[in-house]
């Protein structure tokens, strides 16, 4: 391949590469791959709690696997759109290990959509503010993420570390667009308390019911 060929590719979308990888130019896969693995790679690790942590590489080969296989499966619905699709299968795989016998009983906070309509009703999110270093409060800000409910969890993590658009977010839980902002306005209403806690400011909690 060229220089000004593989120029070309770079500065294609992921939904164009895509494209050319189904015509069967299996480099754009790779640009696709080195494009997502960390963010991918990131994104489980957060996702998967610690009794889950041996499992990350092999959900993260997995996803691959099933993404350079699924050729006839995937259909470009605009600019994100790929990406909504590689985070879906990541978390569809992630949720089917999660969810084997032995460890159902984890499952039993996936609450219901009238219960997490019926808990979200709270005040718009406000950015951070603290005079502790970045990293303290970024590690004090995953453990708070850790220890989300799942279906807090994953919408926070797609939208707030991987940046996914809400639309996005919807797509790769398999929720509805609905569902997925209630879910991230409230899990940034948890976050957003919980760290306050940890740093120790003060702050009226009464009239939101944060625990998890």
């Amino acid at each position: 391949m060229s220089e000004q060929t593989q120029d070309i590719k770079i500065a294609l979308s992921d939904e164009e590469l895509w494209s050319t990888f189904c015509e069967g130019e299996e480099s754009a896969y790779t640009l696709l791959y080195y494009r997502h693995a960390d963010r991918l790679y990131s994104y489980l690790k957060m996702l998967l709690s610690a009794s889950f942590h041996e499992s990350i590489d092999d959900v993260f080969q997995e996803t691959w696997v099933r993404v350079f296989q699924g050729r006839e499966k995937f259909t470009s619905n605009g600019s994100g759109s790929f990406a909504g699709w590689l985070f879906r299968i990541a978390h569809n795989i992630s949720v089917s290990l999660m969810r084997r016998p032995h460890t159902v009983s984890t499952f039993k906070d996936l609450a219901s959509e009238e219960i997490v309509l019926r808990t979200a009703s709270v005040s718009e999110y406000d950015p951070l503010s603290d005079n502790r270093s970045v990293d303290e409060v970024l590690k004090i800000l995953r453990g708070v993420v850790e220890e989300l409910p799942m279906q807090y969890k994953e919408v926070y993590l797609l939208a707030e570390f991987e940046h996914l658009s809400i639309d996005q977010v919807a797509d790769a839980t398999g929720i509805s667009k609905g569902n997925a902002k209630v879910r991230l306005h409230r899990a940034r209403q948890i976050v957003r308390e919980k760290v306050l806690v940890a740093l120790g400011v003060e702050f009226d909690g009464a009239k939101n019911n944060t625990e998890l």
